[in-house]
């Protein structure tokens, strides 16, 4: 099938944003709240300028609520420039239902970010851009307003130098178990938008693997005609070495396959492991890297669940 492609910028424009915004309503008939999450460790130099332009621009405008930014233990001053910007910054220690979460990575993040924001709709972009602009946020919404059948939106990117991890290890893995979503341009992008209630259905992996989870479990929950894609245009942002990419695939690859291996009704192999192998300095020596293979569960499922929808709709 083809996957819900939207490429002309329908509500770039903040007025515009908030315009289509006031039309819609959340469940039960509240106006509909939109929160912008942002996972940062380390972001220092670059979260200001990604969290400026949305403030000034969309909260300005009222085409969203918030800007929140979870700070994952960083060590330089990313939490003091955020809040400086504008955003409302919480700290990945303190925050969310569970607090100590071992072995976290973004995923991790990114469950207490949903935990902590307000929106019924939460879009999540990435705090290492080199360049961004308020649009990109803007072209992630619409096609949530328009759309009541979408449940998911992912950005693409005519212009990017990254994807080394989607093309050795998405783009084979969607192949595989979904070949109906092989039309996504760039399945692990870090901007995406999503309805709330969606994502407090999924299983969260704590470390990279979470993207990829993402939309397995989306697809898995209410198809592919439930997930669209927007063009973004460009992104430029902090790349990792060959390292951290070696550790993303596998990540993703373990995630991929014990969810498949769960639909199935199948447990996962024991002889798998939980580390990276690969060749140390000397001749025959294997290093080993703890990979971060845990996961948490669906946000709805916890018991106060309940009351922090109560509290966040005030009712």
């Amino acid at each position: 099938m083809t996957i819900k492609t939207f490429l002309e910028p329908g509500t770039d424009r903040p007025q515009d944003l908030a315009a289509a915004r006031r039309a819609c309503t959340a469940p039960g008939g509240a106006p509909l709240r939109i929160s912008v999450v942002i996972p940062a460790r380390d972001c220092g130099p670059t979260i200001e300028g990604v969290v400026r332009p949305v403030v000034e621009e969309l909260m300005a405008a009222g085409a969203v609520d918030e800007v929140l930014v979870v700070n994952h233990h960083s060590t330089d001053d990313t939490a003091e420039r955020a809040a400086r910007a504008g955003a409302r910054v919480i700290d990945f220690s303190s925050a969310g239902p569970i607090t100590e979460i071992p072995d976290s990575g973004k995923g991790s993040v990114m469950w207490k970010g949903i935990w902590a924001s307000d929106g019924d709709i939460v879009v999540f972009i990435d705090g290492d851009h080199l360049r961004f602009d308020s649009s990109k946020v803007s072209r992630l919404i619409g096609p949530l307003l328009g759309d009541a059948s979408l449940q998911h939106v992912r950005a693409f990117y005519d212009q990017y130098g990254g994807g080394r991890t989607t093309e050795a290890m998405a783009r084979p893995m969607l192949s595989l178990l979904h070949p109906e979503l092989a039309g996504m341009r760039q399945p692990l992008s870090g901007e995406h938008a999503t309805r709330r209630a969606t994502l407090a259905e999924l299983v969260f992996p704590v470390g990279w693997g979470t993207e990829f989870g993402i939309l397995d479990q989306i697809c898995r929950r209410h198809g592919a005609a439930a997930i669209g894609q927007v063009d973004l245009q460009y992104k430029e942002h902090v790349k990792g070495d060959w390292a951290h990419i070696s550790m993303q695939a596998f990540e993703l690859l373990y995630v991929a396959m014990r969810t498949e291996f769960r639909a199935q009704g199948r447990p996962l192999p024991e002889h798998w492991g939980s580390v990276v192998l690969t060749p140390g300095d000397r001749p025959g020596e294997v290093l080993r890297r703890p990979a971060r293979t845990g996961e948490l569960p669906p946000l709805m499922s916890l018991p106060g669940w309940p009351e922090r929808e109560r509290q966040r709709l005030g009712v």
